[in-house]
Parts: structure tokens; C-alpha cells; sequence
């Protein structure tokens, strides 16, 4: 099975920090579980990005499994590349 290659814009990396710094203050284990919860979703991603339909445009979404999280990303031939990891309670309207 092809594995894709995958980007992260630097500001999907943004959003990740904000989400860690905001849970953080509140419970300093949580900022690494997110990340792992992150990087599941982004290997299963990575094997299988057709497993999530376009939900806006040409983005794709996969929400986090623990954390109100989304992942949004696009798909060329060989490539995922992360747009944006945003809350689920964020319209994607606000930050466009």
C-alpha cells in the first residue's frame, strides 16, 4: 500500500503549539498527549488519505479521536499536506 508524504505548513505547527500552550495551563501531561493523538491521526492519514472526504474546497478533515481537534489537509499524488489544526468548535469560515 502507498505511503504519502506529508507536509506540515508551518502554520498547522502554529495551531499545534497554541492548542499545547493552551492545555498546558491547565494540565502539563495533556500538551503531549495531544501531540501523540496528533501524530496517530497523521500516520493513519499518511496510509489512508481517502479515508476522509472533502469537506470544504479540496480540504479534507480528520478529527482527533481524544481532543476536540481537527486535521485539515489536502491531497495531491503523493503528498498530504497539513493546512491547519483547529479546534472543532472553530468555523473554518473564522480562520480562512
Amino acid at each position: 500500500m502507498k505511503r504519502y508524504k506529508v507536509r506540515i505548513l508551518p502554520s498547522a505547527y502554529n495551531d499545534l503549539t497554541h492548542a499545547r500552550d493552551w492545555y498546558r495551563q491547565h494540565n502539563p501531561i495533556l500538551p503531549k498527549r495531544l501531540s501523540e493523538q496528533v501524530n496517530l491521526s497523521v500516520e493513519r492519514i499518511r496510509e489512508n488519505p481517502f479515508a476522509h472526504t472533502i469537506r470544504y474546497k479540496e480540504v479534507r478533515i480528520a478529527n482527533l479521536n481524544i481532543f476536540p481537534y481537527a486535521i485539515h489537509y489536502l491531497l495531491d499524488e503523493s503528498t498530504v499536506t497539513i493546512i491547519a489544526i483547529h479546534h472543532t468548535a472553530i468555523s473554518p469560515e473564522k480562520w480562512r
